[in-house]
């Protein structure tokens, strides 16, 4: 029989992992909330229930093979406590513990990678106020406050000048904070890393990530960066990976910061920067992600094309993309559309498009012009 795979979690990242598993003869079932899109639409009976419930990924690990998952805020000591009765969870518990920004920090000083300079806010600090104060005016008079757990697409992310800080750590609510001075970002890259239960390790090129409004906008595969960085940043990524022991796919974030690169973030698991890998890549890293959990040998993961541009399609006011797609293939025939049959609102991301070429500025150019189309704002 084929194997399943269960994922906790139905949105686009199960949606496009179960496109991945369907020529691979590997069967997919999804533990999806109530008002989760993406997935339910390509995976037939979704597992209702919450990501936090442990009865239901119970129930879920009692019909898979494996369980992995498609974000990160799920019941880690649930997780954890399946591992230890002998069902295989891939990313651990351990390694999904690294989304938290908190954690991250810590880990990864305490280990000397390149992190920023910063400061967390939490129970072991006794007065907020005079420490948020203080590593304010250490560094300028202005900082980045970033919620530990919980934050994507820009939010979780507040800029912060020394007059604002009292009255934000008054009102804010949630998890720890961490703060970061406000850097001077030349680029930010990404990369993005396969590694399987016994150690073996895929890295993908180094891409460029441009984001707008705190969301990424745009990847670029590979950066236009110089050799010595690129393999610098394979090197941090891969390195990540081993300390957290991973098994599956990792996405490092990393700041390009007076020439020297500092890590961002990481997510242990199949990611939007990744996703060009789909098109542009010998293994996509959905592929990957599979067969490093099933504890398959890892793919190769060479570039199909010179450059690679990937833009990620956001909702608005206007068009649905799911009806533009015949015009956006006029425009640009070459586009690769990936669609996550989602509703459309703003600052929603409802897809992305993909564009191969051997010329930079014009891959992006196309990329660009293929995603207006289907956001309705390409010009007349």
């Amino acid at each position: 029989m084929s194997p399943t795979v269960g994922v906790i979690g139905g949105g686009q990242l199960a949606r496009m992992l179960a496109l991945a598993a369907a020529p691979m003869g590997i069967s997919v079932r999804v533990l999806a909330s109530p008002s989760d899109e993406g997935a339910p639409e390509v995976v037939p009976d979704a597992l209702i229930g919450g990501p936090m419930d442990p009865e239901a990924i119970r129930e879920l690990a009692e019909s898979c093979d494996v369980i992995t998952i498609d974000h990160e805020n799920v019941n880690l000591e649930t997780l954890a406590e399946l591992r230890s009765a002998g069902v295989a969870v891939a990313p651990s518990a351990g390694a999904i513990r690294f989304a938290d920004k908190a954690h991250q920090r810590r880990s990864f000083a305490k280990e000397g990678l390149p992190v920023p300079e910063h400061l967390v806010l939490d129970e072991s600090v006794e007065n907020h106020h005079a420490a948020a104060a203080d590593f304010c005016a250490e560094h300028g008079g202005s900082l980045v406050a970033k919620a530990s757990t919980g934050g994507y697409d820009g939010r979780g992310v507040w800029k912060l000048a020394a007059d604002g800080l009292d009255s934000f750590l008054d009102e804010y609510e949630g998890s720890p904070l961490v703060l970061e001075p406000e850097l001077a970002l030349e680029r930010e890259l990404a990369v993005v890393v396969a590694r399987s239960a016994g150690g073996e390790i895929r890295s993908w090129p180094v891409v460029d990530t441009i984001q707008h409004e705190g969301m990424c906008r745009l990847v670029i595969m590979p950066a236009d960066v110089p050799e010595p960085m690129a393999t610098e940043a394979q090197l941090i990524a891969e390195r990540v990976a081993d300390l957290m022991g991973i098994v599956g796919i990792l996405a490092v974030e990393l700041f390009v910061v007076g020439g020297e690169l500092l890590i961002n973030e990481v997510a242990p698991r199949v990611h939007n920067s990744g996703h060009l890998t789909i098109d542009a890549s010998e293994t996509s890293q959905f592929q990957q992600h599979l067969r490093a959990i099933l504890g398959w040998n890892l793919g190769p993961v060479g570039q199909l094309c010179e450059v690679a541009a990937m833009v990620n399609v956001v909702g608005g006011e206007t068009v649905d993309p799911r009806q533009a797609q015949g015009a956006t293939l006029a425009a640009v025939p070459g586009a690769r559309i990936h669609l996550y049959g989602k509703q459309s609102r703003p600052k929603r991301k409802l897809g992305h498009v993909t564009v191969l070429g051997s010329d930079r500025a014009e891959t992006v150019a196309l990329a660009e012009a293929a995603a207006s189309v289907l956001e309705g704002t390409a010009s007349s």
